[in-house]
């Protein structure tokens, strides 16, 4: 069979090809902002339970520190002059610090009945970090785009890095806080030679 010369093979294929990777293009786009999308939404979730889980702490200190406020300086008053009444109005101030604290527990813990452990939004988060990271890498990019990726992998390991330091400093000075006061308080004898 002869081949006609009005037909267009090469320019219908190579049409084909340029929709095809166009159509590549696109999905890789839109895989993109999804992906985008996913850690934006993980990161925000994280914030939120560390937030909650911040005022939880803090309300459980409070309601703590006033009920014991309120038992001490009752048990003071009564020690001291015999009558427990004498301390009504820093009862009724710790009551009302503690009735307020625990409604804040109240509230954090019905606020955060939908969101998950922040164990696992951690490891969500860093699940949608490493997709995210695997498709900026998957087109093989140039070498401008290639040192953003290190920049940005980089950047994030350093801030990891001073979470991780911050929290051990904290936990070495209250080390060393603990050891000073506890070598202070001890009672130190002067020196005696030994006797033969």
């Amino acid at each position: 069979m002869a081949r006609d010369f009005d037909d267009d093979v090469p320019r219908r294929i190579q049409d084909a090809n340029e929709l095809i990777s166009a159509r590549q293009r696109d999905a890789d786009e839109r895989i993109y902002v999804v992906t985008t999308d996913l850690v934006i939404d993980a990161q925000e979730q994280l914030a939120r339970r560390r937030r909650l889980d911040r005022i939880w702490r803090a309300g459980a200190a409070i309601s703590w520190l006033s009920l014991l406020a309120a038992v001490i300086g009752t048990g003071i008053a009564w020690f001291t002059t015999g009558d427990p009444a004498r301390f009504v109005v820093g009862d009724l101030i710790c009551g009302g610090l503690l009735l307020m604290s625990l409604l804040a527990l109240v509230g954090v813990h019905f606020a955060g009945r939908d969101v998950s452990t922040l164990q696992r939004l951690e490891a969500h988060l860093a699940s949608a970090q490493e997709s995210l990271w695997k498709q900026k890498v998957r087109n093989n990019p140039a070498l401008g785009d290639r040192r953003k990726l290190y920049r940005e992998e980089v950047t994030t390991a350093i801030e990891q890095y001073q979470v991780d330091s911050r929290k051990y400093r904290r936990i070495h000075n209250g080390l060393q806080t603990l050891i000073m006061i506890g070598s202070a308080s001890t009672k130190s004898r002067p020196w005696t030679p030994a006797r033969s």
